[in-house]
């Protein structure tokens, strides 16, 4: 699909043309054609919208959006190749993608559902790895999050098969080797990596309320309950379960560690890099 700001560059290349500039009919043509294309772009929006409030349920939204950095967290850099393509289809199997069934089984709802109201992507509407993206913006929304869901771009190709393995960033890494990861892989910077990281405040993980989509994740890191002084036993067990090993070893870098404590005293701060980062996350490979 065509953006609508793409297109419209596209339509004015065409009236300017001096072939055409001649022809007012031609100029008609063009403009008719871009107000049918926006017009179609606006109805799969709105029919993505209703499908996705039949079918996301809050409960799963944390696991919609783990599909999300599964399907995205593919791309190489160095390779151009991998991203937001709709190859965690052909992925389950790997042992990083233990739970993505969870997740994936109402996004792939909301894609069949699309095709069946004449919006695939064999119609020029959207693809799986369309509805992904869609689906894990529509998760923040559903739990309190930023409102972003019509400025998700759209027109993502699938994948046939699997993306190479060994390219998700594994629970181990400290924080440097973490922003390291994301520098090199990805080509997302420290804040963007940092951002990105807060969508953890939905989940069973620790931060907060799991259907509550807030900055409570940056305040738990900056509190960092695994390192408190005084704790009972029983209060260090407990506090043993808040999060992944490489959710309290980022703040150990200094640089990550600005970014959290930023995020931790200012919530929309932390929407809004999100937002703005979620969207590049989702357009790698793309």
């Amino acid at each position: 699909m065509v953006s609508s700001t793409s297109l419209f560059s596209l339509v004015s290349m065409i009236i300017q043309s001096p072939l055409l500039s001649s022809s007012p009919f031609e100029a008609v043509i063009a403009a008719h054609a871009s107000t049918t294309t926006i017009h179609k772009e606006e109805e799969i929006r709105k029919n993505l919208r209703q499908v996705l409030e039949s079918k996301i349920q809050k409960t799963k939204c944390p696991a919609v959006l783990r599909v999300v950095f599964h399907d995205a967290g593919t791309f190489n850099k160095a390779s151009n190749d991998g991203g937001m393509n709709g190859s965690v289809l052909y992925e389950l199997g790997r042992p990083e993608s233990f739970g993505l069934k969870r997740g994936l089984k109402p996004i792939k709802e909301v894609y069949e559902e699309m095709k069946a109201r004449g919006f695939g992507d064999e119609n020029d509407g959207v693809s799986l790895a369309d509805c992904i993206a869609c689906a894990g913006s529509y998760a923040v929304e559903l739990t309190g999050g930023p409102k972003f869901l019509e400025s998700v771009p759209l027109g993502r190709k699938d994948a046939s098969s699997a993306d190479p393995e060994h390219r998700m960033p594994v629970e181990t890494l400290r924080g440097k080797e973490m922003r390291e990861h994301f520098q090199s892989l990805y080509g997302l910077s420290s804040q963007e990596m940092i951002a990105l990281s807060g969508a953890h405040t939905i989940g069973q993980k620790g931060f907060g309320d799991p259907y509550t989509f807030d900055n409570e994740y940056f305040v738990t890191l900056k509190k960092d309950p695994w390192n408190l002084p005084n704790l009972t036993k029983d209060e260090l067990e407990m506090n043993e379960h808040i999060g992944l090993l490489s959710d309290r070893y980022l703040a150990e870098d200094e640089e990550n560690r600005k970014w959290i404590y930023k995020y931790a005293e200012d919530a929309g701060a932390f929407n809004k890099d999100f937002v703005d980062a979620y969207i590049k996350l989702t357009t790698l490979g793309v």
